[in-house]
């Protein structure tokens, strides 16, 4: 793998100067409206009301009532500093306003910002309700061009990071954290950016929860950059899984740019250290798999009539893992094992690798956990486990299986679909509760879209590179529309016969690069070497299981898509 990678920051500055020029004629026209949105573009919708459930220190109603009951006729001036006259003005725009999102600006934002609030900003700014927030999106393209055009996209994105860790660091809100970081009425995004109050922040408990969530769209952000103007496209994979799984191991990775070293940031050289034990780790899992498929121990069987060749290999090894996962953490329940972190720490202070088995590896258990379900659904299973909760590990046990019921019955490649369908929220529904089960709801969904690329990145082996960047970029957009277009021709038997006509070569070719790299090993050591053997194992692992003749897979494949998709629905 290589060592560097760039960014086409002369296309992301193309595509944003065809959004700004776009925001721009929207606005000017005030065609487009806030009201009436109901759809999974912009969950922000309607003004508050009295039962949401969010107390901010003064709430403005529809009645033109205040929190504790006082007519707003009666303030000549609230907290945010504007008077009665100036509020009723963007009320009235608010009201007055009768359209949508423009769909070249929605398809525009998204293309640049994937699903992450900075979309939401200039969607909702694009509506034309309110100059202030029309002015904060105008500033932020603005300085974003500036910025990439000056020192390159990962400057941009390494800022916004550090931005969103500094919040974190000392606890209260960025100024750069924009107000579609949760759902929130109009009134609400008014005096967010108008007024210098404390409380338009929200509650305490809202500051804490929006300042992690500004965090954790600044990694996604970044991972989605990287999916989408990133090359070379495998060391971006790469990269933006990390970015999702491993926050601190993909930031550091994203300071090799040569704009973010000439400004003096520099890559923890320790990190290295940690990643190269993953490798070595996932060497070690690929020769162990590839013994048991040899040897059949513990393999699950796949029903013919919902799996095909084109999927066979990565379903089973996905049920495998996550059957030896869930064994290996019971099996280790009563048992003093250390932290994942803890390992991690160890190893990159002192270089050594510690002596455990494979499967009793916390680093390891972690690691698999993440890939089978990714690392927000992950957590309960995980950290349950950690913690010896066994209500929270229960849970995530809980989820696994769901998940793991899903591949055996759709396989891996439809899982995503019916993922994301499952946690989509109720969009009508939703918009008569509160704002805070809003902001739970769509939270949740980010996650999974999140989760779901971390996933493809690391489990599906159909396609190539190019393929694993678009559909996890698709997903993160929370576009399974997409998602589906790119992923049904890979269900096809023209492509199934032609790649099974190369099995042969391809298993001979595997068992050489074996051989080869254990000879290699012997003379230089296993890290040398376990590259090359784990690329040949899993190769192996391909053309040894489920093999099925050609002939049953042209006839069944579609048979099995249509009825995978049936029960999905």
């Amino acid at each position: 793998m290589r060592d560097t990678y760039t960014f086409d920051s002369e296309a992301f500055l193309a595509t944003l100067a065809a959004l700004t020029s776009r925001f721009e004629q929207v606005v000017a026209s005030s065609a487009l409206s806030f009201d009436g949105i109901d759809d999974d573009a912009n969950p922000i919708q309607h003004p508050e009301r009295r039962d949401d459930g969010v107390a901010p220190a003064r709430v403005l109603f529809d009645d033109g009532s205040s929190a504790d009951g006082s007519s707003a006729d009666d303030i000549n001036v609230v907290d945010d500093g504007q008077s009665c006259d100036e509020r009723g003005v963007v009320r009235e725009r608010m009201r007055n306003s009768e359209g949508k999102v423009d769909a070249r600006i929605l398809e525009l934002a998204t293309e640049l910002f994937g699903g992450t609030c900075w979309a939401s900003l200039i969607g909702v700014a694009s509506l034309g309700f309110d100059d202030a927030i029309v002015d904060v999106a105008r500033a932020f393209m603005l300085h974003t061009a500036r910025c990439v055009r000056r020192n390159g996209l990962a400057v941009w994105l390494h800022g916004l990071i550090a931005d969103a860790s500094t919040a974190k660091l000392l606890g209260k809100p960025s100024p750069m954290m924009p107000m579609t970081i949760r759902p929130m009425s109009r009134i609400q995004m008014h005096r967010w950016v108008s007024s210098d109050a404390a409380h338009r922040y929200g509650t305490n408990k809202q500051r804490r929860e929006d300042i992690d969530e500004y965090r954790k769209q600044a990694y996604r952000l970044t991972a989605y950059s990287l999916l989408r103007w990133g090359s070379p496209i495998d060391e971006c994979n790469h990269i933006a899984s990390l970015m999702l799984s491993d926050p601190k191991f993909g930031v550091s990775l994203l300071r090799q740019d040569p704009n973010l070293l000439l400004q003096g940031v520099a890559p923890d050289c320790r990190v290295s250290r940690a990643l190269a034990y993953l490798r070595h780790l996932h060497v070690q899992a690929d020769l162990y798999y590839a013994r048991a498929v040899q040897r059949h121990w513990d393999l699950p069987q796949l029903d013919p009539a919902n799996h095909t060749e084109a999927t066979a290999a990565m379903d089973r090894r996905y049920l495998y893992d996550a059957h030896r996962l869930v064994i290996s953490y019971r099996a280790l329940w009563d048992r003093a094992v250390p932290k994942a972190d803890a390992v991690l720490s160890e190893v990159m202070q002192t270089q050594e690798y510690p002596r455990m088995k494979l499967w009793e590896n916390p680093v390891y258990l972690r690691d698999v956990a993440r890939s089978l379900v990714g690392a927000s659904l992950a957590a309960d299973l995980v950290e349950g486990f950690e913690a010896r909760d066994v209500q929270r590990f229960e849970v995530g046990v809980a989820r696994l299986r769901t998940v793991t019921k899903m591949v055996d019955t759709m396989t891996l490649l439809l899982m995503p679909i019916a993922l994301s369908d499952s946690h989509e929220p109720k969009w009508a529904q939703m918009n008569r509760g509160g704002y805070r089960s809003r902001t739970q709801a769509w939270r949740l969904y980010c996650d999974v879209g999140a989760d779901l690329a971390l996933i493809v990145l690391g489990r599906i082996d159909r396609g190539d590179d190019r393929y694993r960047a678009e559909a996890a970029a698709a997903l993160m957009q929370l576009d399974v529309q997409a998602y589906c277009e790119m992923t049904i021709p890979l269900f096809q038997p023209q492509q199934v016969d032609a790649e099974r006509g190369k099995a042969g070569k391809k298993m001979g070719e595997a068992a050489a690069a074996v051989d080869g790299a254990a000879a290699e090993s012997a003379r230089r050591g296993i890290s040398d070497g376990e590259d090359t053997a784990a690329g040949a194992v899993r190769e192996i692992g391909e053309v040894a299981v489920g093999e099925v003749g050609v002939g049953e897979v042209a006839a069944d494949a579609d048979e099995t898509l249509i009825a995978a998709l049936r029960r999905m629905r």
